[in-house]
């Protein structure tokens, strides 16, 4: 009875210790993110918020409204905005909420594998980290919302010695959901299949059933092969299987590809092009991660007994593989390693912790060590995220990763609100989605951005079709054409035939020259207005000083937009 009740006992101070880390971290955290909800919400996330509207209104995914995206977020995103409405608090709150269930899991993984300490460090860690300016932390794009699932199919494999089917089945269920919000999910899936095969090998005293692991992979792979049918099956059913195909993976396919070789997008992961600033605001961190791989490959493929921590290494390979295979190095791919690094770390230092004990001749220096080592990386992550984001005024934040084009599209978005009707539509050339949301615009096409229309993708030929047939059909009252792309012929006769005069601009910032006569190679964006319908004139250029000025430390400029 002593036993048990001392047992029992440790349960219960288990579960207070839990609530008290989690209480804390968890009011680090909500802190940290808050500091950023007054940025604008970006583009991607903009996009989101806009084609989910759409389908609340009637409009069919692929069809009336266009992306190369899976239809996971639209869909989780419409039903937020049905309930909550579509204010931008309501998706800072959400990515909340999603990166305190990812703070939960972080926790309960690293405890898991190397002990309470390793579970606190973790948990702080994540909360200083989980709004890295670098990585787009503090945003709300789809790898906010894929982070938990991955993290929870992750903890139930690892966390069952015997593989239970319910397990086994509820892991490849989270990441069947995760893979509806980025297909490049099926990766995780891979490794894990491969490392519930691996560990059923290397744990059994007696040659392994074939016939048991066949099982575990059969139930592994129900729960995306459910969703995934299911999904297929709709849109056959609606007469759109082909759009979504075309959409969700052929165009992906070629988008991906168009980044160049194979091979080099795994080394452009460390030297990002355009995007330098990626490792700054979490540096100690990744290096950390770094040193730690090769022990936890070690822990992994070498150790004999059912070691939690060898589970480790294929998260990371995986979420290393996920960021690398589409090619693109943009800021936030990078979010999807951030809770793992946020993990090994700890845990690879509990390790070897416990190493130093064990070497008897050591063993005094194991918990300063362990102290000395776990302190000097929280305030180090501590420092520079204060340096790179809590010192910084909302403009500050983001001028470094995409010159702040979030504050800039909100205000031009603001502006073409100004001058049009509710009833009326508009366009962007561009990838701009945030005008749309922050006009209350309806785009005048299907594609409210221009990435599926790209000069020289030979699948877009029929996209590009499309877009004039839309603006014919309903011809926007204010075109904006930005420079993401390069026109196409089609789209230039129609500019000239329907959109001759341009009723204004915006230079880069007002650092040209002659703003009034503007140097060609510093506009960034010209508006044009239906002649039939026309506006009233407003000064269409922005200032940055505006909104805070430039980050301290960077001064004008030097890329130029090129038209």
């Amino acid at each position: 009875m002593d036993g048990v009740t001392s047992r029992q006992t440790d349960s219960r101070n288990m579960r207070w210790t839990t609530c008290a880390v989690l209480l804390c971290t968890g009011t680090i955290l909500y802190l940290m993110r808050r500091h950023a909800f007054d940025v604008p919400l970006e583009t991607d996330e903009c996009n989101y918020i806009y084609i989910a509207q759409r389908l609340l209104a009637g409009d069919r995914l692929y069809v009336d409204v266009w992306d190369h995206q899976p239809f996971g977020i639209f869909t989780f995103f419409a039903g937020v905005i049905s309930i909550f409405g579509h204010e931008p608090l309501v998706f800072r709150n959400l990515a909340v909420v999603a990166s305190l269930t990812s703070l939960s899991l972080v926790y309960i993984i690293a405890r898991r594998s190397g002990g309470l300490a390793a579970g606190v460090v973790a948990a702080i860690c994540f909360a200083l980290v989980s709004s890295d300016p670098g990585t787009a932390g503090e945003g709300c794009n789809r790898e906010i919302f894929m982070n938990p699932l991955i993290l929870l199919s992750w903890y139930l494999i690892g966390n069952d010695k015997h593989y239970r089917f319910g397990h086994i089945f509820l892991a490849g269920l989270s990441l069947g959901l995760a893979s509806c919000l980025k297909t490049v999910v099926v990766i995780h899936w891979l490794l894990l299949a491969v490392w519930i095969v691996w560990d059923a090998v290397r744990h059994s005293n007696k040659p392994p059933k074939t016939a048991a692991i066949t099982r575990s992979i059969i139930w592994f792979a129900a729960g995306p092969t459910v969703i995934w049918l299911s999904t297929t099956g709709y849109f056959w059913l609606t007469g759109r299987l082909w759009e979504f195909i075309d959409a969700v993976f052929l165009f992906n396919m070629q988008y991906s590809q168009d980044s160049g070789s194979s091979l080099s997008r795994f080394w452009q992961f460390f030297a990002p092009q355009g995007h330098p600033f990626i490792f700054d605001s979490a540096l100690l961190l990744w290096l950390a991660a770094i040193a730690a791989t090769p022990w936890l490959l070690w822990v992994s493929i070498s150790r004999r007994i059912h070691n939690r921590a060898g589970i480790l290494s294929p998260l990371l390979i995986a979420g290393y593989i996920a960021v690398c295979l589409p090619g693109r190095a943009w800021p936030h791919y990078y979010y999807l390693m951030i809770p793992t690094l946020c993990i090994a770390i700890p845990v690879c230092l509990s390790h070897l912790s416990a190493y130093i004990h064990n070497a008897t001749s050591l063993a005094h220096l194991q918990k300063p060590l362990q102290v000395i080592v776990s302190t000097s990386l929280v305030l180090a992550l501590l420092w520079t995220q204060y340096t790179d984001y809590i010192s910084q005024p909302p403009f500050g934040i983001t001028i470094t990763r995409y010159f702040s084009r979030d504050f800039w599209g909100k205000a031009v978005g603001e502006k073409i609100k100004s001058v049009t009707d509710p009833g009326d539509s508009i366009f962007v050339y561009g990838n701009e989605a945030e005008m749309y949301y922050y006009a209350e615009r309806k785009c005048a096409s299907r594609y409210t951005m221009i990435t599926g229309l790209r000069v020289g993708d030979p699948t877009a030929a029929e996209r590009r079709k499309q877009l004039i047939d839309d603006l014919k059909r309903d011809p926007p009252r204010i075109i904006i054409i930005l420079f993401d792309e390069k026109p196409f012929p089609e789209w230039s006769k129609f500019l000239q035939q329907n959109y001759a005069n341009a009723i204004g601009w915006d230079c880069n910032d007002r650092y040209s020259a002659n703003c009034d006569n503007p140097d060609p190679s510093w506009v960034i964006m010209i508006a044009y207005q239906d002649p039939k319908r026309p506006v009233d004139e407003i000064d269409w250029q922005w200032d940055r000083k505006q909104v805070g000025g430039w980050h301290r430390g960077l001064g004008r400029p030097q890329r130029k937009a090129q038209p």
